[in-house]
């Protein structure tokens, strides 16, 4: 990375205050050149009341401060400069900055600057912006733990064992006239399998850890006309889909996001499913089998008044996976009972009346959450993360193998290869281009 001074908004235009970050070698003096306030050298992380200027004269009236290195976020001279929000306010800010020896930072610039500074490591950096993007308290806990280097402790201490596995093995290969490898093997085994188990328990995290961003997913599925979008209203608690008494009236993929016991549950309505559609319905239909196979919970709905059909049951054998039957429009005659539905469809079954609002609270019920256990465990949310764990896992088994098949030269070789991959994970051992692509992922001013 160069040594330039960035600059770049840290956040969005139009709001009623802006801030714009400022960092580099020249950073004070790039703020000098265009605030007018106490003429003083600013003390560390104290604001100070004055004016923007450029070539024209006053642009805002703002706050700025200095934060001194290595007591910044990017560890280098910072400042920040807290303004009105207009766009062309800003615009005419940042116009300044540019004509004063600073460029506009890349995305993730600023972030990018603290993990090469050792102010974080990389699994840290990733969670900065899984901490923007949280959409729930569940998943805002998760990224805070990382950010705070939960997930860094749990990978150094696997590569500490493997550390100290190596040293063990590596001491046999140095005196090979001992022919103490069984002794190697009884020392070395029980830390080599207890970073294999590490690596594997955080990896299996990411099945409900990935639910965190995406949410738990929900797929209202069934034919046209039983409900499915007055169902989807219904656990929304808004209208959210059109409605109408004409089949096929939902004709793509309608989603939306609830929260429950703070964790995103994504609720998806789907188009009715049919077997004599025109082209433009065959499309939703075949998004709606799509929505359905990736959906961790089928709610498949049944018309209670008029009984269930042979599509439904063409619809019901197609669907995999955890499913629960819903009969709906309950406020109506019946034409097929509860027990009826359970020997048809062998699953739960759930009675409702989406018209009403009857069985909501029994629908909620039955979306079962992953449990995450204790509040400070580190779910692994990233995939690259859940496939480097894999990888090491795999490479350690590899290594046990070896063992009894292989001289320890190439038990040597696959421990290395997985503390290698771990360090992927916290920055130790990550390459320049796998650095850069995971910071071309942040937004401006991160």
């Amino acid at each position: 990375m160069d040594n330039d001074t960035i600059y770049a908004p840290a956040t969005p235009s139009g709001g009623a205050i802006a801030v714009v970050r400022i960092s580099g070698p020249d950073a004070h003096k790039v703020l000098s050149a265009v605030f007018r306030g106490k003429q003083q050298k600013q003390q560390h992380a104290r604001l100070y009341r004055g004016y923007i200027e450029d070539e024209t004269g006053r642009v805002d009236d703002v706050m700025a401060a200095c934060f001194y290195a290595p007591r910044s976020y990017t560890g280098e001279d910072m400042a920040e400069i807290y303004g009105h929000g207009g766009r062309v306010t800003i615009a005419r800010v940042l116009s300044a900055l540019a004509k004063n020896g600073a460029r506009l930072a890349d995305p993730g610039e600023f972030t990018q600057r603290a993990f090469l500074a050792g102010k974080m490591d990389l699994s840290a950096a990733g969670a900065v912006m899984e901490l923007i993007g949280a959409n729930s308290a569940a998943a805002a806990d998760a990224a805070l733990r990382q950010l705070s280097g939960g997930l860094f402790e749990k990978i150094s201490a696997i590569q500490s064992k493997l550390t100290d596995a190596l040293a063990i093995i590596e001491a046999g290969i140095e005196y090979p006239e001992e022919d103490i490898e069984a002794d190697i093997q009884r020392d070395a085994m029980p830390l080599i399998e207890s970073a294999r188990l590490g690596a594997q328990r955080l990896a299996d995290t990411f099945a409900s850890g990935r639910m965190l961003g995406s949410g738990f997913g929900v797929a209202i599925v069934g034919r046209p006309n039983v409900g499915k979008s007055s169902l989807f209203n219904l656990l929304l608690d808004k209208d959210r889909a059109i409605v109408t008494a004409i089949p096929g009236t939902t004709r793509d993929v309608v989603d939306d996001v609830i929260i429950k016991h703070g964790f995103p549950v994504r609720i998806i309505d789907t188009a009715g499913i049919r077997y004599h559609a025109d082209e433009v319905e065959k499309i939703g239909i075949e998004r709606a089998r799509n929505a359905a196979k990736d959906a961790d919970l089928k709610f498949f709905v049944i018309d209670r008044s008029a009984g269930i059909t042979q599509e439904d049951m063409q619809i019901y054998s197609a669907l995999e996976g955890s499913r629960i039957a819903v009969l709906n429009k309950s406020d109506l005659d019946a034409k097929v009972t509860r027990d009826e539905a359970e020997k048809a469809f062998g699953c739960d079954i759930i009675e409702v009346s989406a018209a009403t609002g009857f069985g909501r609270d029994a629908l909620m019920d039955a979306i079962k959450l992953p449990e995450f256990g204790e509040a400070d465990d580190v779910v692994v949310t990233n995939e690259r993360h859940w496939q480097l764990l894999n990888t090491a896992a795999q490479s350690l088994e590899a290594a046990v193998v070896a063992f009894d098949t292989a001289d320890l030269d190439c038990v040597t070789i696959d421990i290395k290869e997985a503390w290698d991959k771990l360090g992927e994970i916290t920055g130790v051992t990550a390459t320049e281009e796998i650095i850069n692509n995971i910071f071309d992922t942040f937004c401006l001013g991160k």
